[in-house]
Formats: C-alpha cells, sequence, structure tokens
C-alpha cells in the first residue's frame, strides 16, 4: 500500500514535470527512503522526549547512522520490521543510558569498544541479500566504514577528556549496536537465511 501510494505520487511529479527526465522507480525509492526517515526521527524525537532525553536519543540517532550507513548489517526485509527494530534499539540505548549508574559507564564503554571495534574492522563492511556489493564498492564501503570508525573514536576519546561520560556512552553504544548487528547478518548468510 505504501509503495503504492508513493507510485500515485511519482506519477504527480512526472506529469507535472517536477522530476524531469526521472525513472519512476528512482522517484518511488527516493520518496520511500525519506518517509522512513523521517519517521525513524520523528519517532527518535518523541522516544527522546518520553524518556527526557531528547539530545541523547539524536546523538545516539546520529552516531549509529554515521557508522552503519558504510558498514551494513543486518536488514529487515520490510519497512514496518525495520522501524519496530529501530525504535525498540532507540528505547533500548535510552532505557540503559537513563538507568546505568555514573560509575560504570566508563568500564561498560570500554567493553563495547573492545567488543564492537574488531568486529567492525574485520567484517565490515557485509551486504545483505538485498544490497549486495560488487568489488568497487566494497573497498569504498570499506575506507568509508573505518574513516567513520576513526572519526567516532576521535569523538569518544574528545568526549571522554571533557569528562562527558554520557555522551561517549552513546557513541559506544552506538558501534556497539552496529557491530552486533554485522555479526548477525554474518551469521545469517553463513546459514544461507539471507539468501
Amino acid at each position: 500500500m505504501f509503495t503504492k501510494q508513493m507510485g500515485k505520487l511519482a506519477d504527480v511529479l512526472i506529469k507535472n514535470e517536477i522530476a524531469k527526465g526521472q525513472n519512476k522507480d528512482v522517484i518511488v525509492f527516493g520518496l520511500s527512503t525519506g518517509i522512513e526517515l523521517a519517521f525513524n526521527i520523528i519517532t527518535t524525537v518523541v522516544l527522546g522526549i518520553m524518556f527526557g532525553l531528547v539530545l541523547e536519543s539524536l546523538i545516539f540517532l546520529g552516531s549509529f547512522s554515521f557508522i552503519r550507513t558504510y558498514a551494513g548489517g543486518y536488514h529487515c526485509e520490510k519497512a514496518i520490521n525495520c522501524y519496530i527494530m529501530s525504535s525498540a534499539i532507540v528505547v533500548l540505548v535510552l532505557f540503559v543510558v537513563k538507568f546505568t549508574p555514573r560509575d560504570y559507564i566508563l568500564i561498560l564503554s570500554i567493553v563495547l569498544l573492545v567488543v564492537s571495534v574488531p568486529i567492525l574492522l574485520k567484517i565490515a563492511p557485509i551486504e545483505a541479500s538485498n544490497k549486495p556489493l560488487d568489488k568497487d564498492e566494497f573497498s569504498y564501503f570499506r575506507k568509508k566504514t573505518i574513516l567513520h570508525l576513526c572519526i567516532e573514536a576521535i569523538l569518544i576519546l574528545g568526549l571522554f577528556v571533557l569528562s562527558l561520560y554520557k555522551f561517549a556512552f552513546l557513541i559506544c553504544l552506538g558501534l556497539g549496536i552496529s557491530g552486533g548487528l554485522i555479526f548477525m547478518q554474518r551469521i545469517c548468510c553463513k546459514k544461507s537465511l539471507c539468501s
């Protein structure tokens, strides 16, 4: 149904020459992706408001998206499942951040980094069944993943130096969850469940 509506909107855009010379499938994909992204951002902000952690929710979403864009990881087949899983991850992260005692943040951050960074360096990028990578894409995504990982590592270090432990912890959680999703995708593909 959602795709049908985007198809109708694409037809209107093409008919009114707003999207001159564009392929309808490309327009539908762009509209669908934009709407899904908007829903995820709005949901993240609403969940942040509910937990009293709006800034934290946005920092997590930014850091998680920053690494996941190129590293890849587990992908749901249906958009609604992706939305539910993404929302559940945000709820989990906000719950963890809200209720983790400050004294444990440093050690948990280190554990997350020790576990996730090797996974990201060894496995990423990982393709999904609906998003295979050719040799050039793999090389490009690998370089971007390593660059983004370095940027996030510098941010984490800077935040710890500035005693902004909670914000550093959020970035570590983003890396940890990204590493976990990459590991899940690797297992899924090895068991041929993602073919």
